[in-house]
């Protein structure tokens, strides 16, 4: 949905159609229904490209038990557009990475491949497209004057959907940090879990208030709350996953205890091997309980660089590149 939402303020498109998905919403508490989008139940002619998204569990095979409604829900949805706008292109945004909870990361490459066959697909990291072996990589750019960065409460705020795809998202790691927060008393809530959002301003005004912002996540490639984070001035202490420069620069775009805090300076490839739960611990509580003033310092540098790195006009560019090589610019 957050993707979403910002590719609904492309400037090259006058109106949005989105397919309704009879599993899900928009979710306005989330994020506010773009201006530009209408809702439909079906495809007709005339169409100048259409937008897919899917993920690696997007694998749709009943045979084997894989009923999951996304997989199937693309497979039909491409499949009509292509027969009510055949030369129109299409491009599919593949928003994760190839770690499954079932399968080995090959067969996930490999199934997903088959799904997107020769669309234009895009990926979310440097480090996505390498992994995939495929995909073109587009990072995400907002509007900067969106976020609020305001006076700051002393607390750790994470924000990470609480269930799915665990393999790509370690939570392991989140449930170990977690629980020796709470045995030091460490003010730290967990947005959509400990506290439900009830609409974008409380969710920008909770998170815009919050000290020190949390990324556990292993394989989830450039979370975008991460980013929303920095833009409200907190503090990110972040796993140094998926944050490569370039495909060419496989540096941190963050600089240890410059602009944010990394767990750790090396990835970590073996899953098995945890990043330190305990070392993590101890330095949120040192930000959020002893060195708040750091915590703020850090906090605008990061912001800063998140103004430069992630802005809109970054994010369009980006995409003009992309429906230059589709063909609709």
């Amino acid at each position: 949905m957050s993707h979403q939402y910002e590719i609904a303020k492309l400037p090259w498109f006058k109106t949005y159609d989105l397919l309704i998905n009879p599993y899900r919403d928009w979710g306005e508490t989330h994020r506010p229904f773009p201006e530009k989008c209408r809702w439909v139940t079906h495809y007709a002619g005339g169409y100048d490209l259409m937008i897919a998204h899917l993920d690696q569990q997007a694998i749709y095979n009943p045979e084997k038990g894989d009923r999951i409604h996304k997989g199937r829900l693309y497979l039909e949805a491409t499949k009509a557009f292509k027969e009510t706008n055949p030369k129109a292109p299409i491009i599919v945004i593949n928003h994760m990475t190839p770690f499954h909870d079932k399968y080995d990361s090959s067969y996930v490459i490999e199934q997903i491949k088959e799904m997107v066959g020769d669309n234009y697909v895009i990926v979310n990291s440097y480090q996505a497209a390498e992994q995939w072996g495929w995909g073109h990589p587009i990072i995400h750019g907002m509007d900067i004057n969106e976020w609020w960065d305001l006076p700051k409460e002393p607390r750790v705020v994470v924000v990470l959907s609480a269930g799915g795809m665990e393999k790509a998202y370690r939570r392991v790691f989140l449930n170990a940090v977690l629980r020796i927060l709470n045995e030091r008393e460490v003010p730290f809530t967990w947005i959509g879990v400990d506290r439900k959002c009830k609409s974008f301003e409380d969710y920008r005004d909770y998170l815009g208030r919050s000290l020190v912002y949390f990324d556990p996540t292993w394989q989830s490639p450039r979370p975008r709350s991460k980013t929303e984070a920095m833009l409200s001035g907190c503090c990110v202490v972040t796993t140094p996953y998926h944050m490569w420069k370039s495909a060419e620069d496989k540096s941190n775009y963050i600089t240890d205890g410059v602009d944010g805090f990394l767990t750790n300076r090396h990835e970590i490839q073996d899953p098995r091997i945890m990043d330190n739960p305990q070392k993590t611990a101890e330095l949120l509580e040192r930000l959020v309980l002893q060195d708040p003033d750091e915590a703020i310092k850090v906090g605008q540098a990061g912001k800063k660089l998140a103004q430069k790195l992630f802005n809109q006009q970054k994010f369009w560019d980006q995409w003009e590149t992309a429906l230059k090589a589709v063909g609709v610019l």
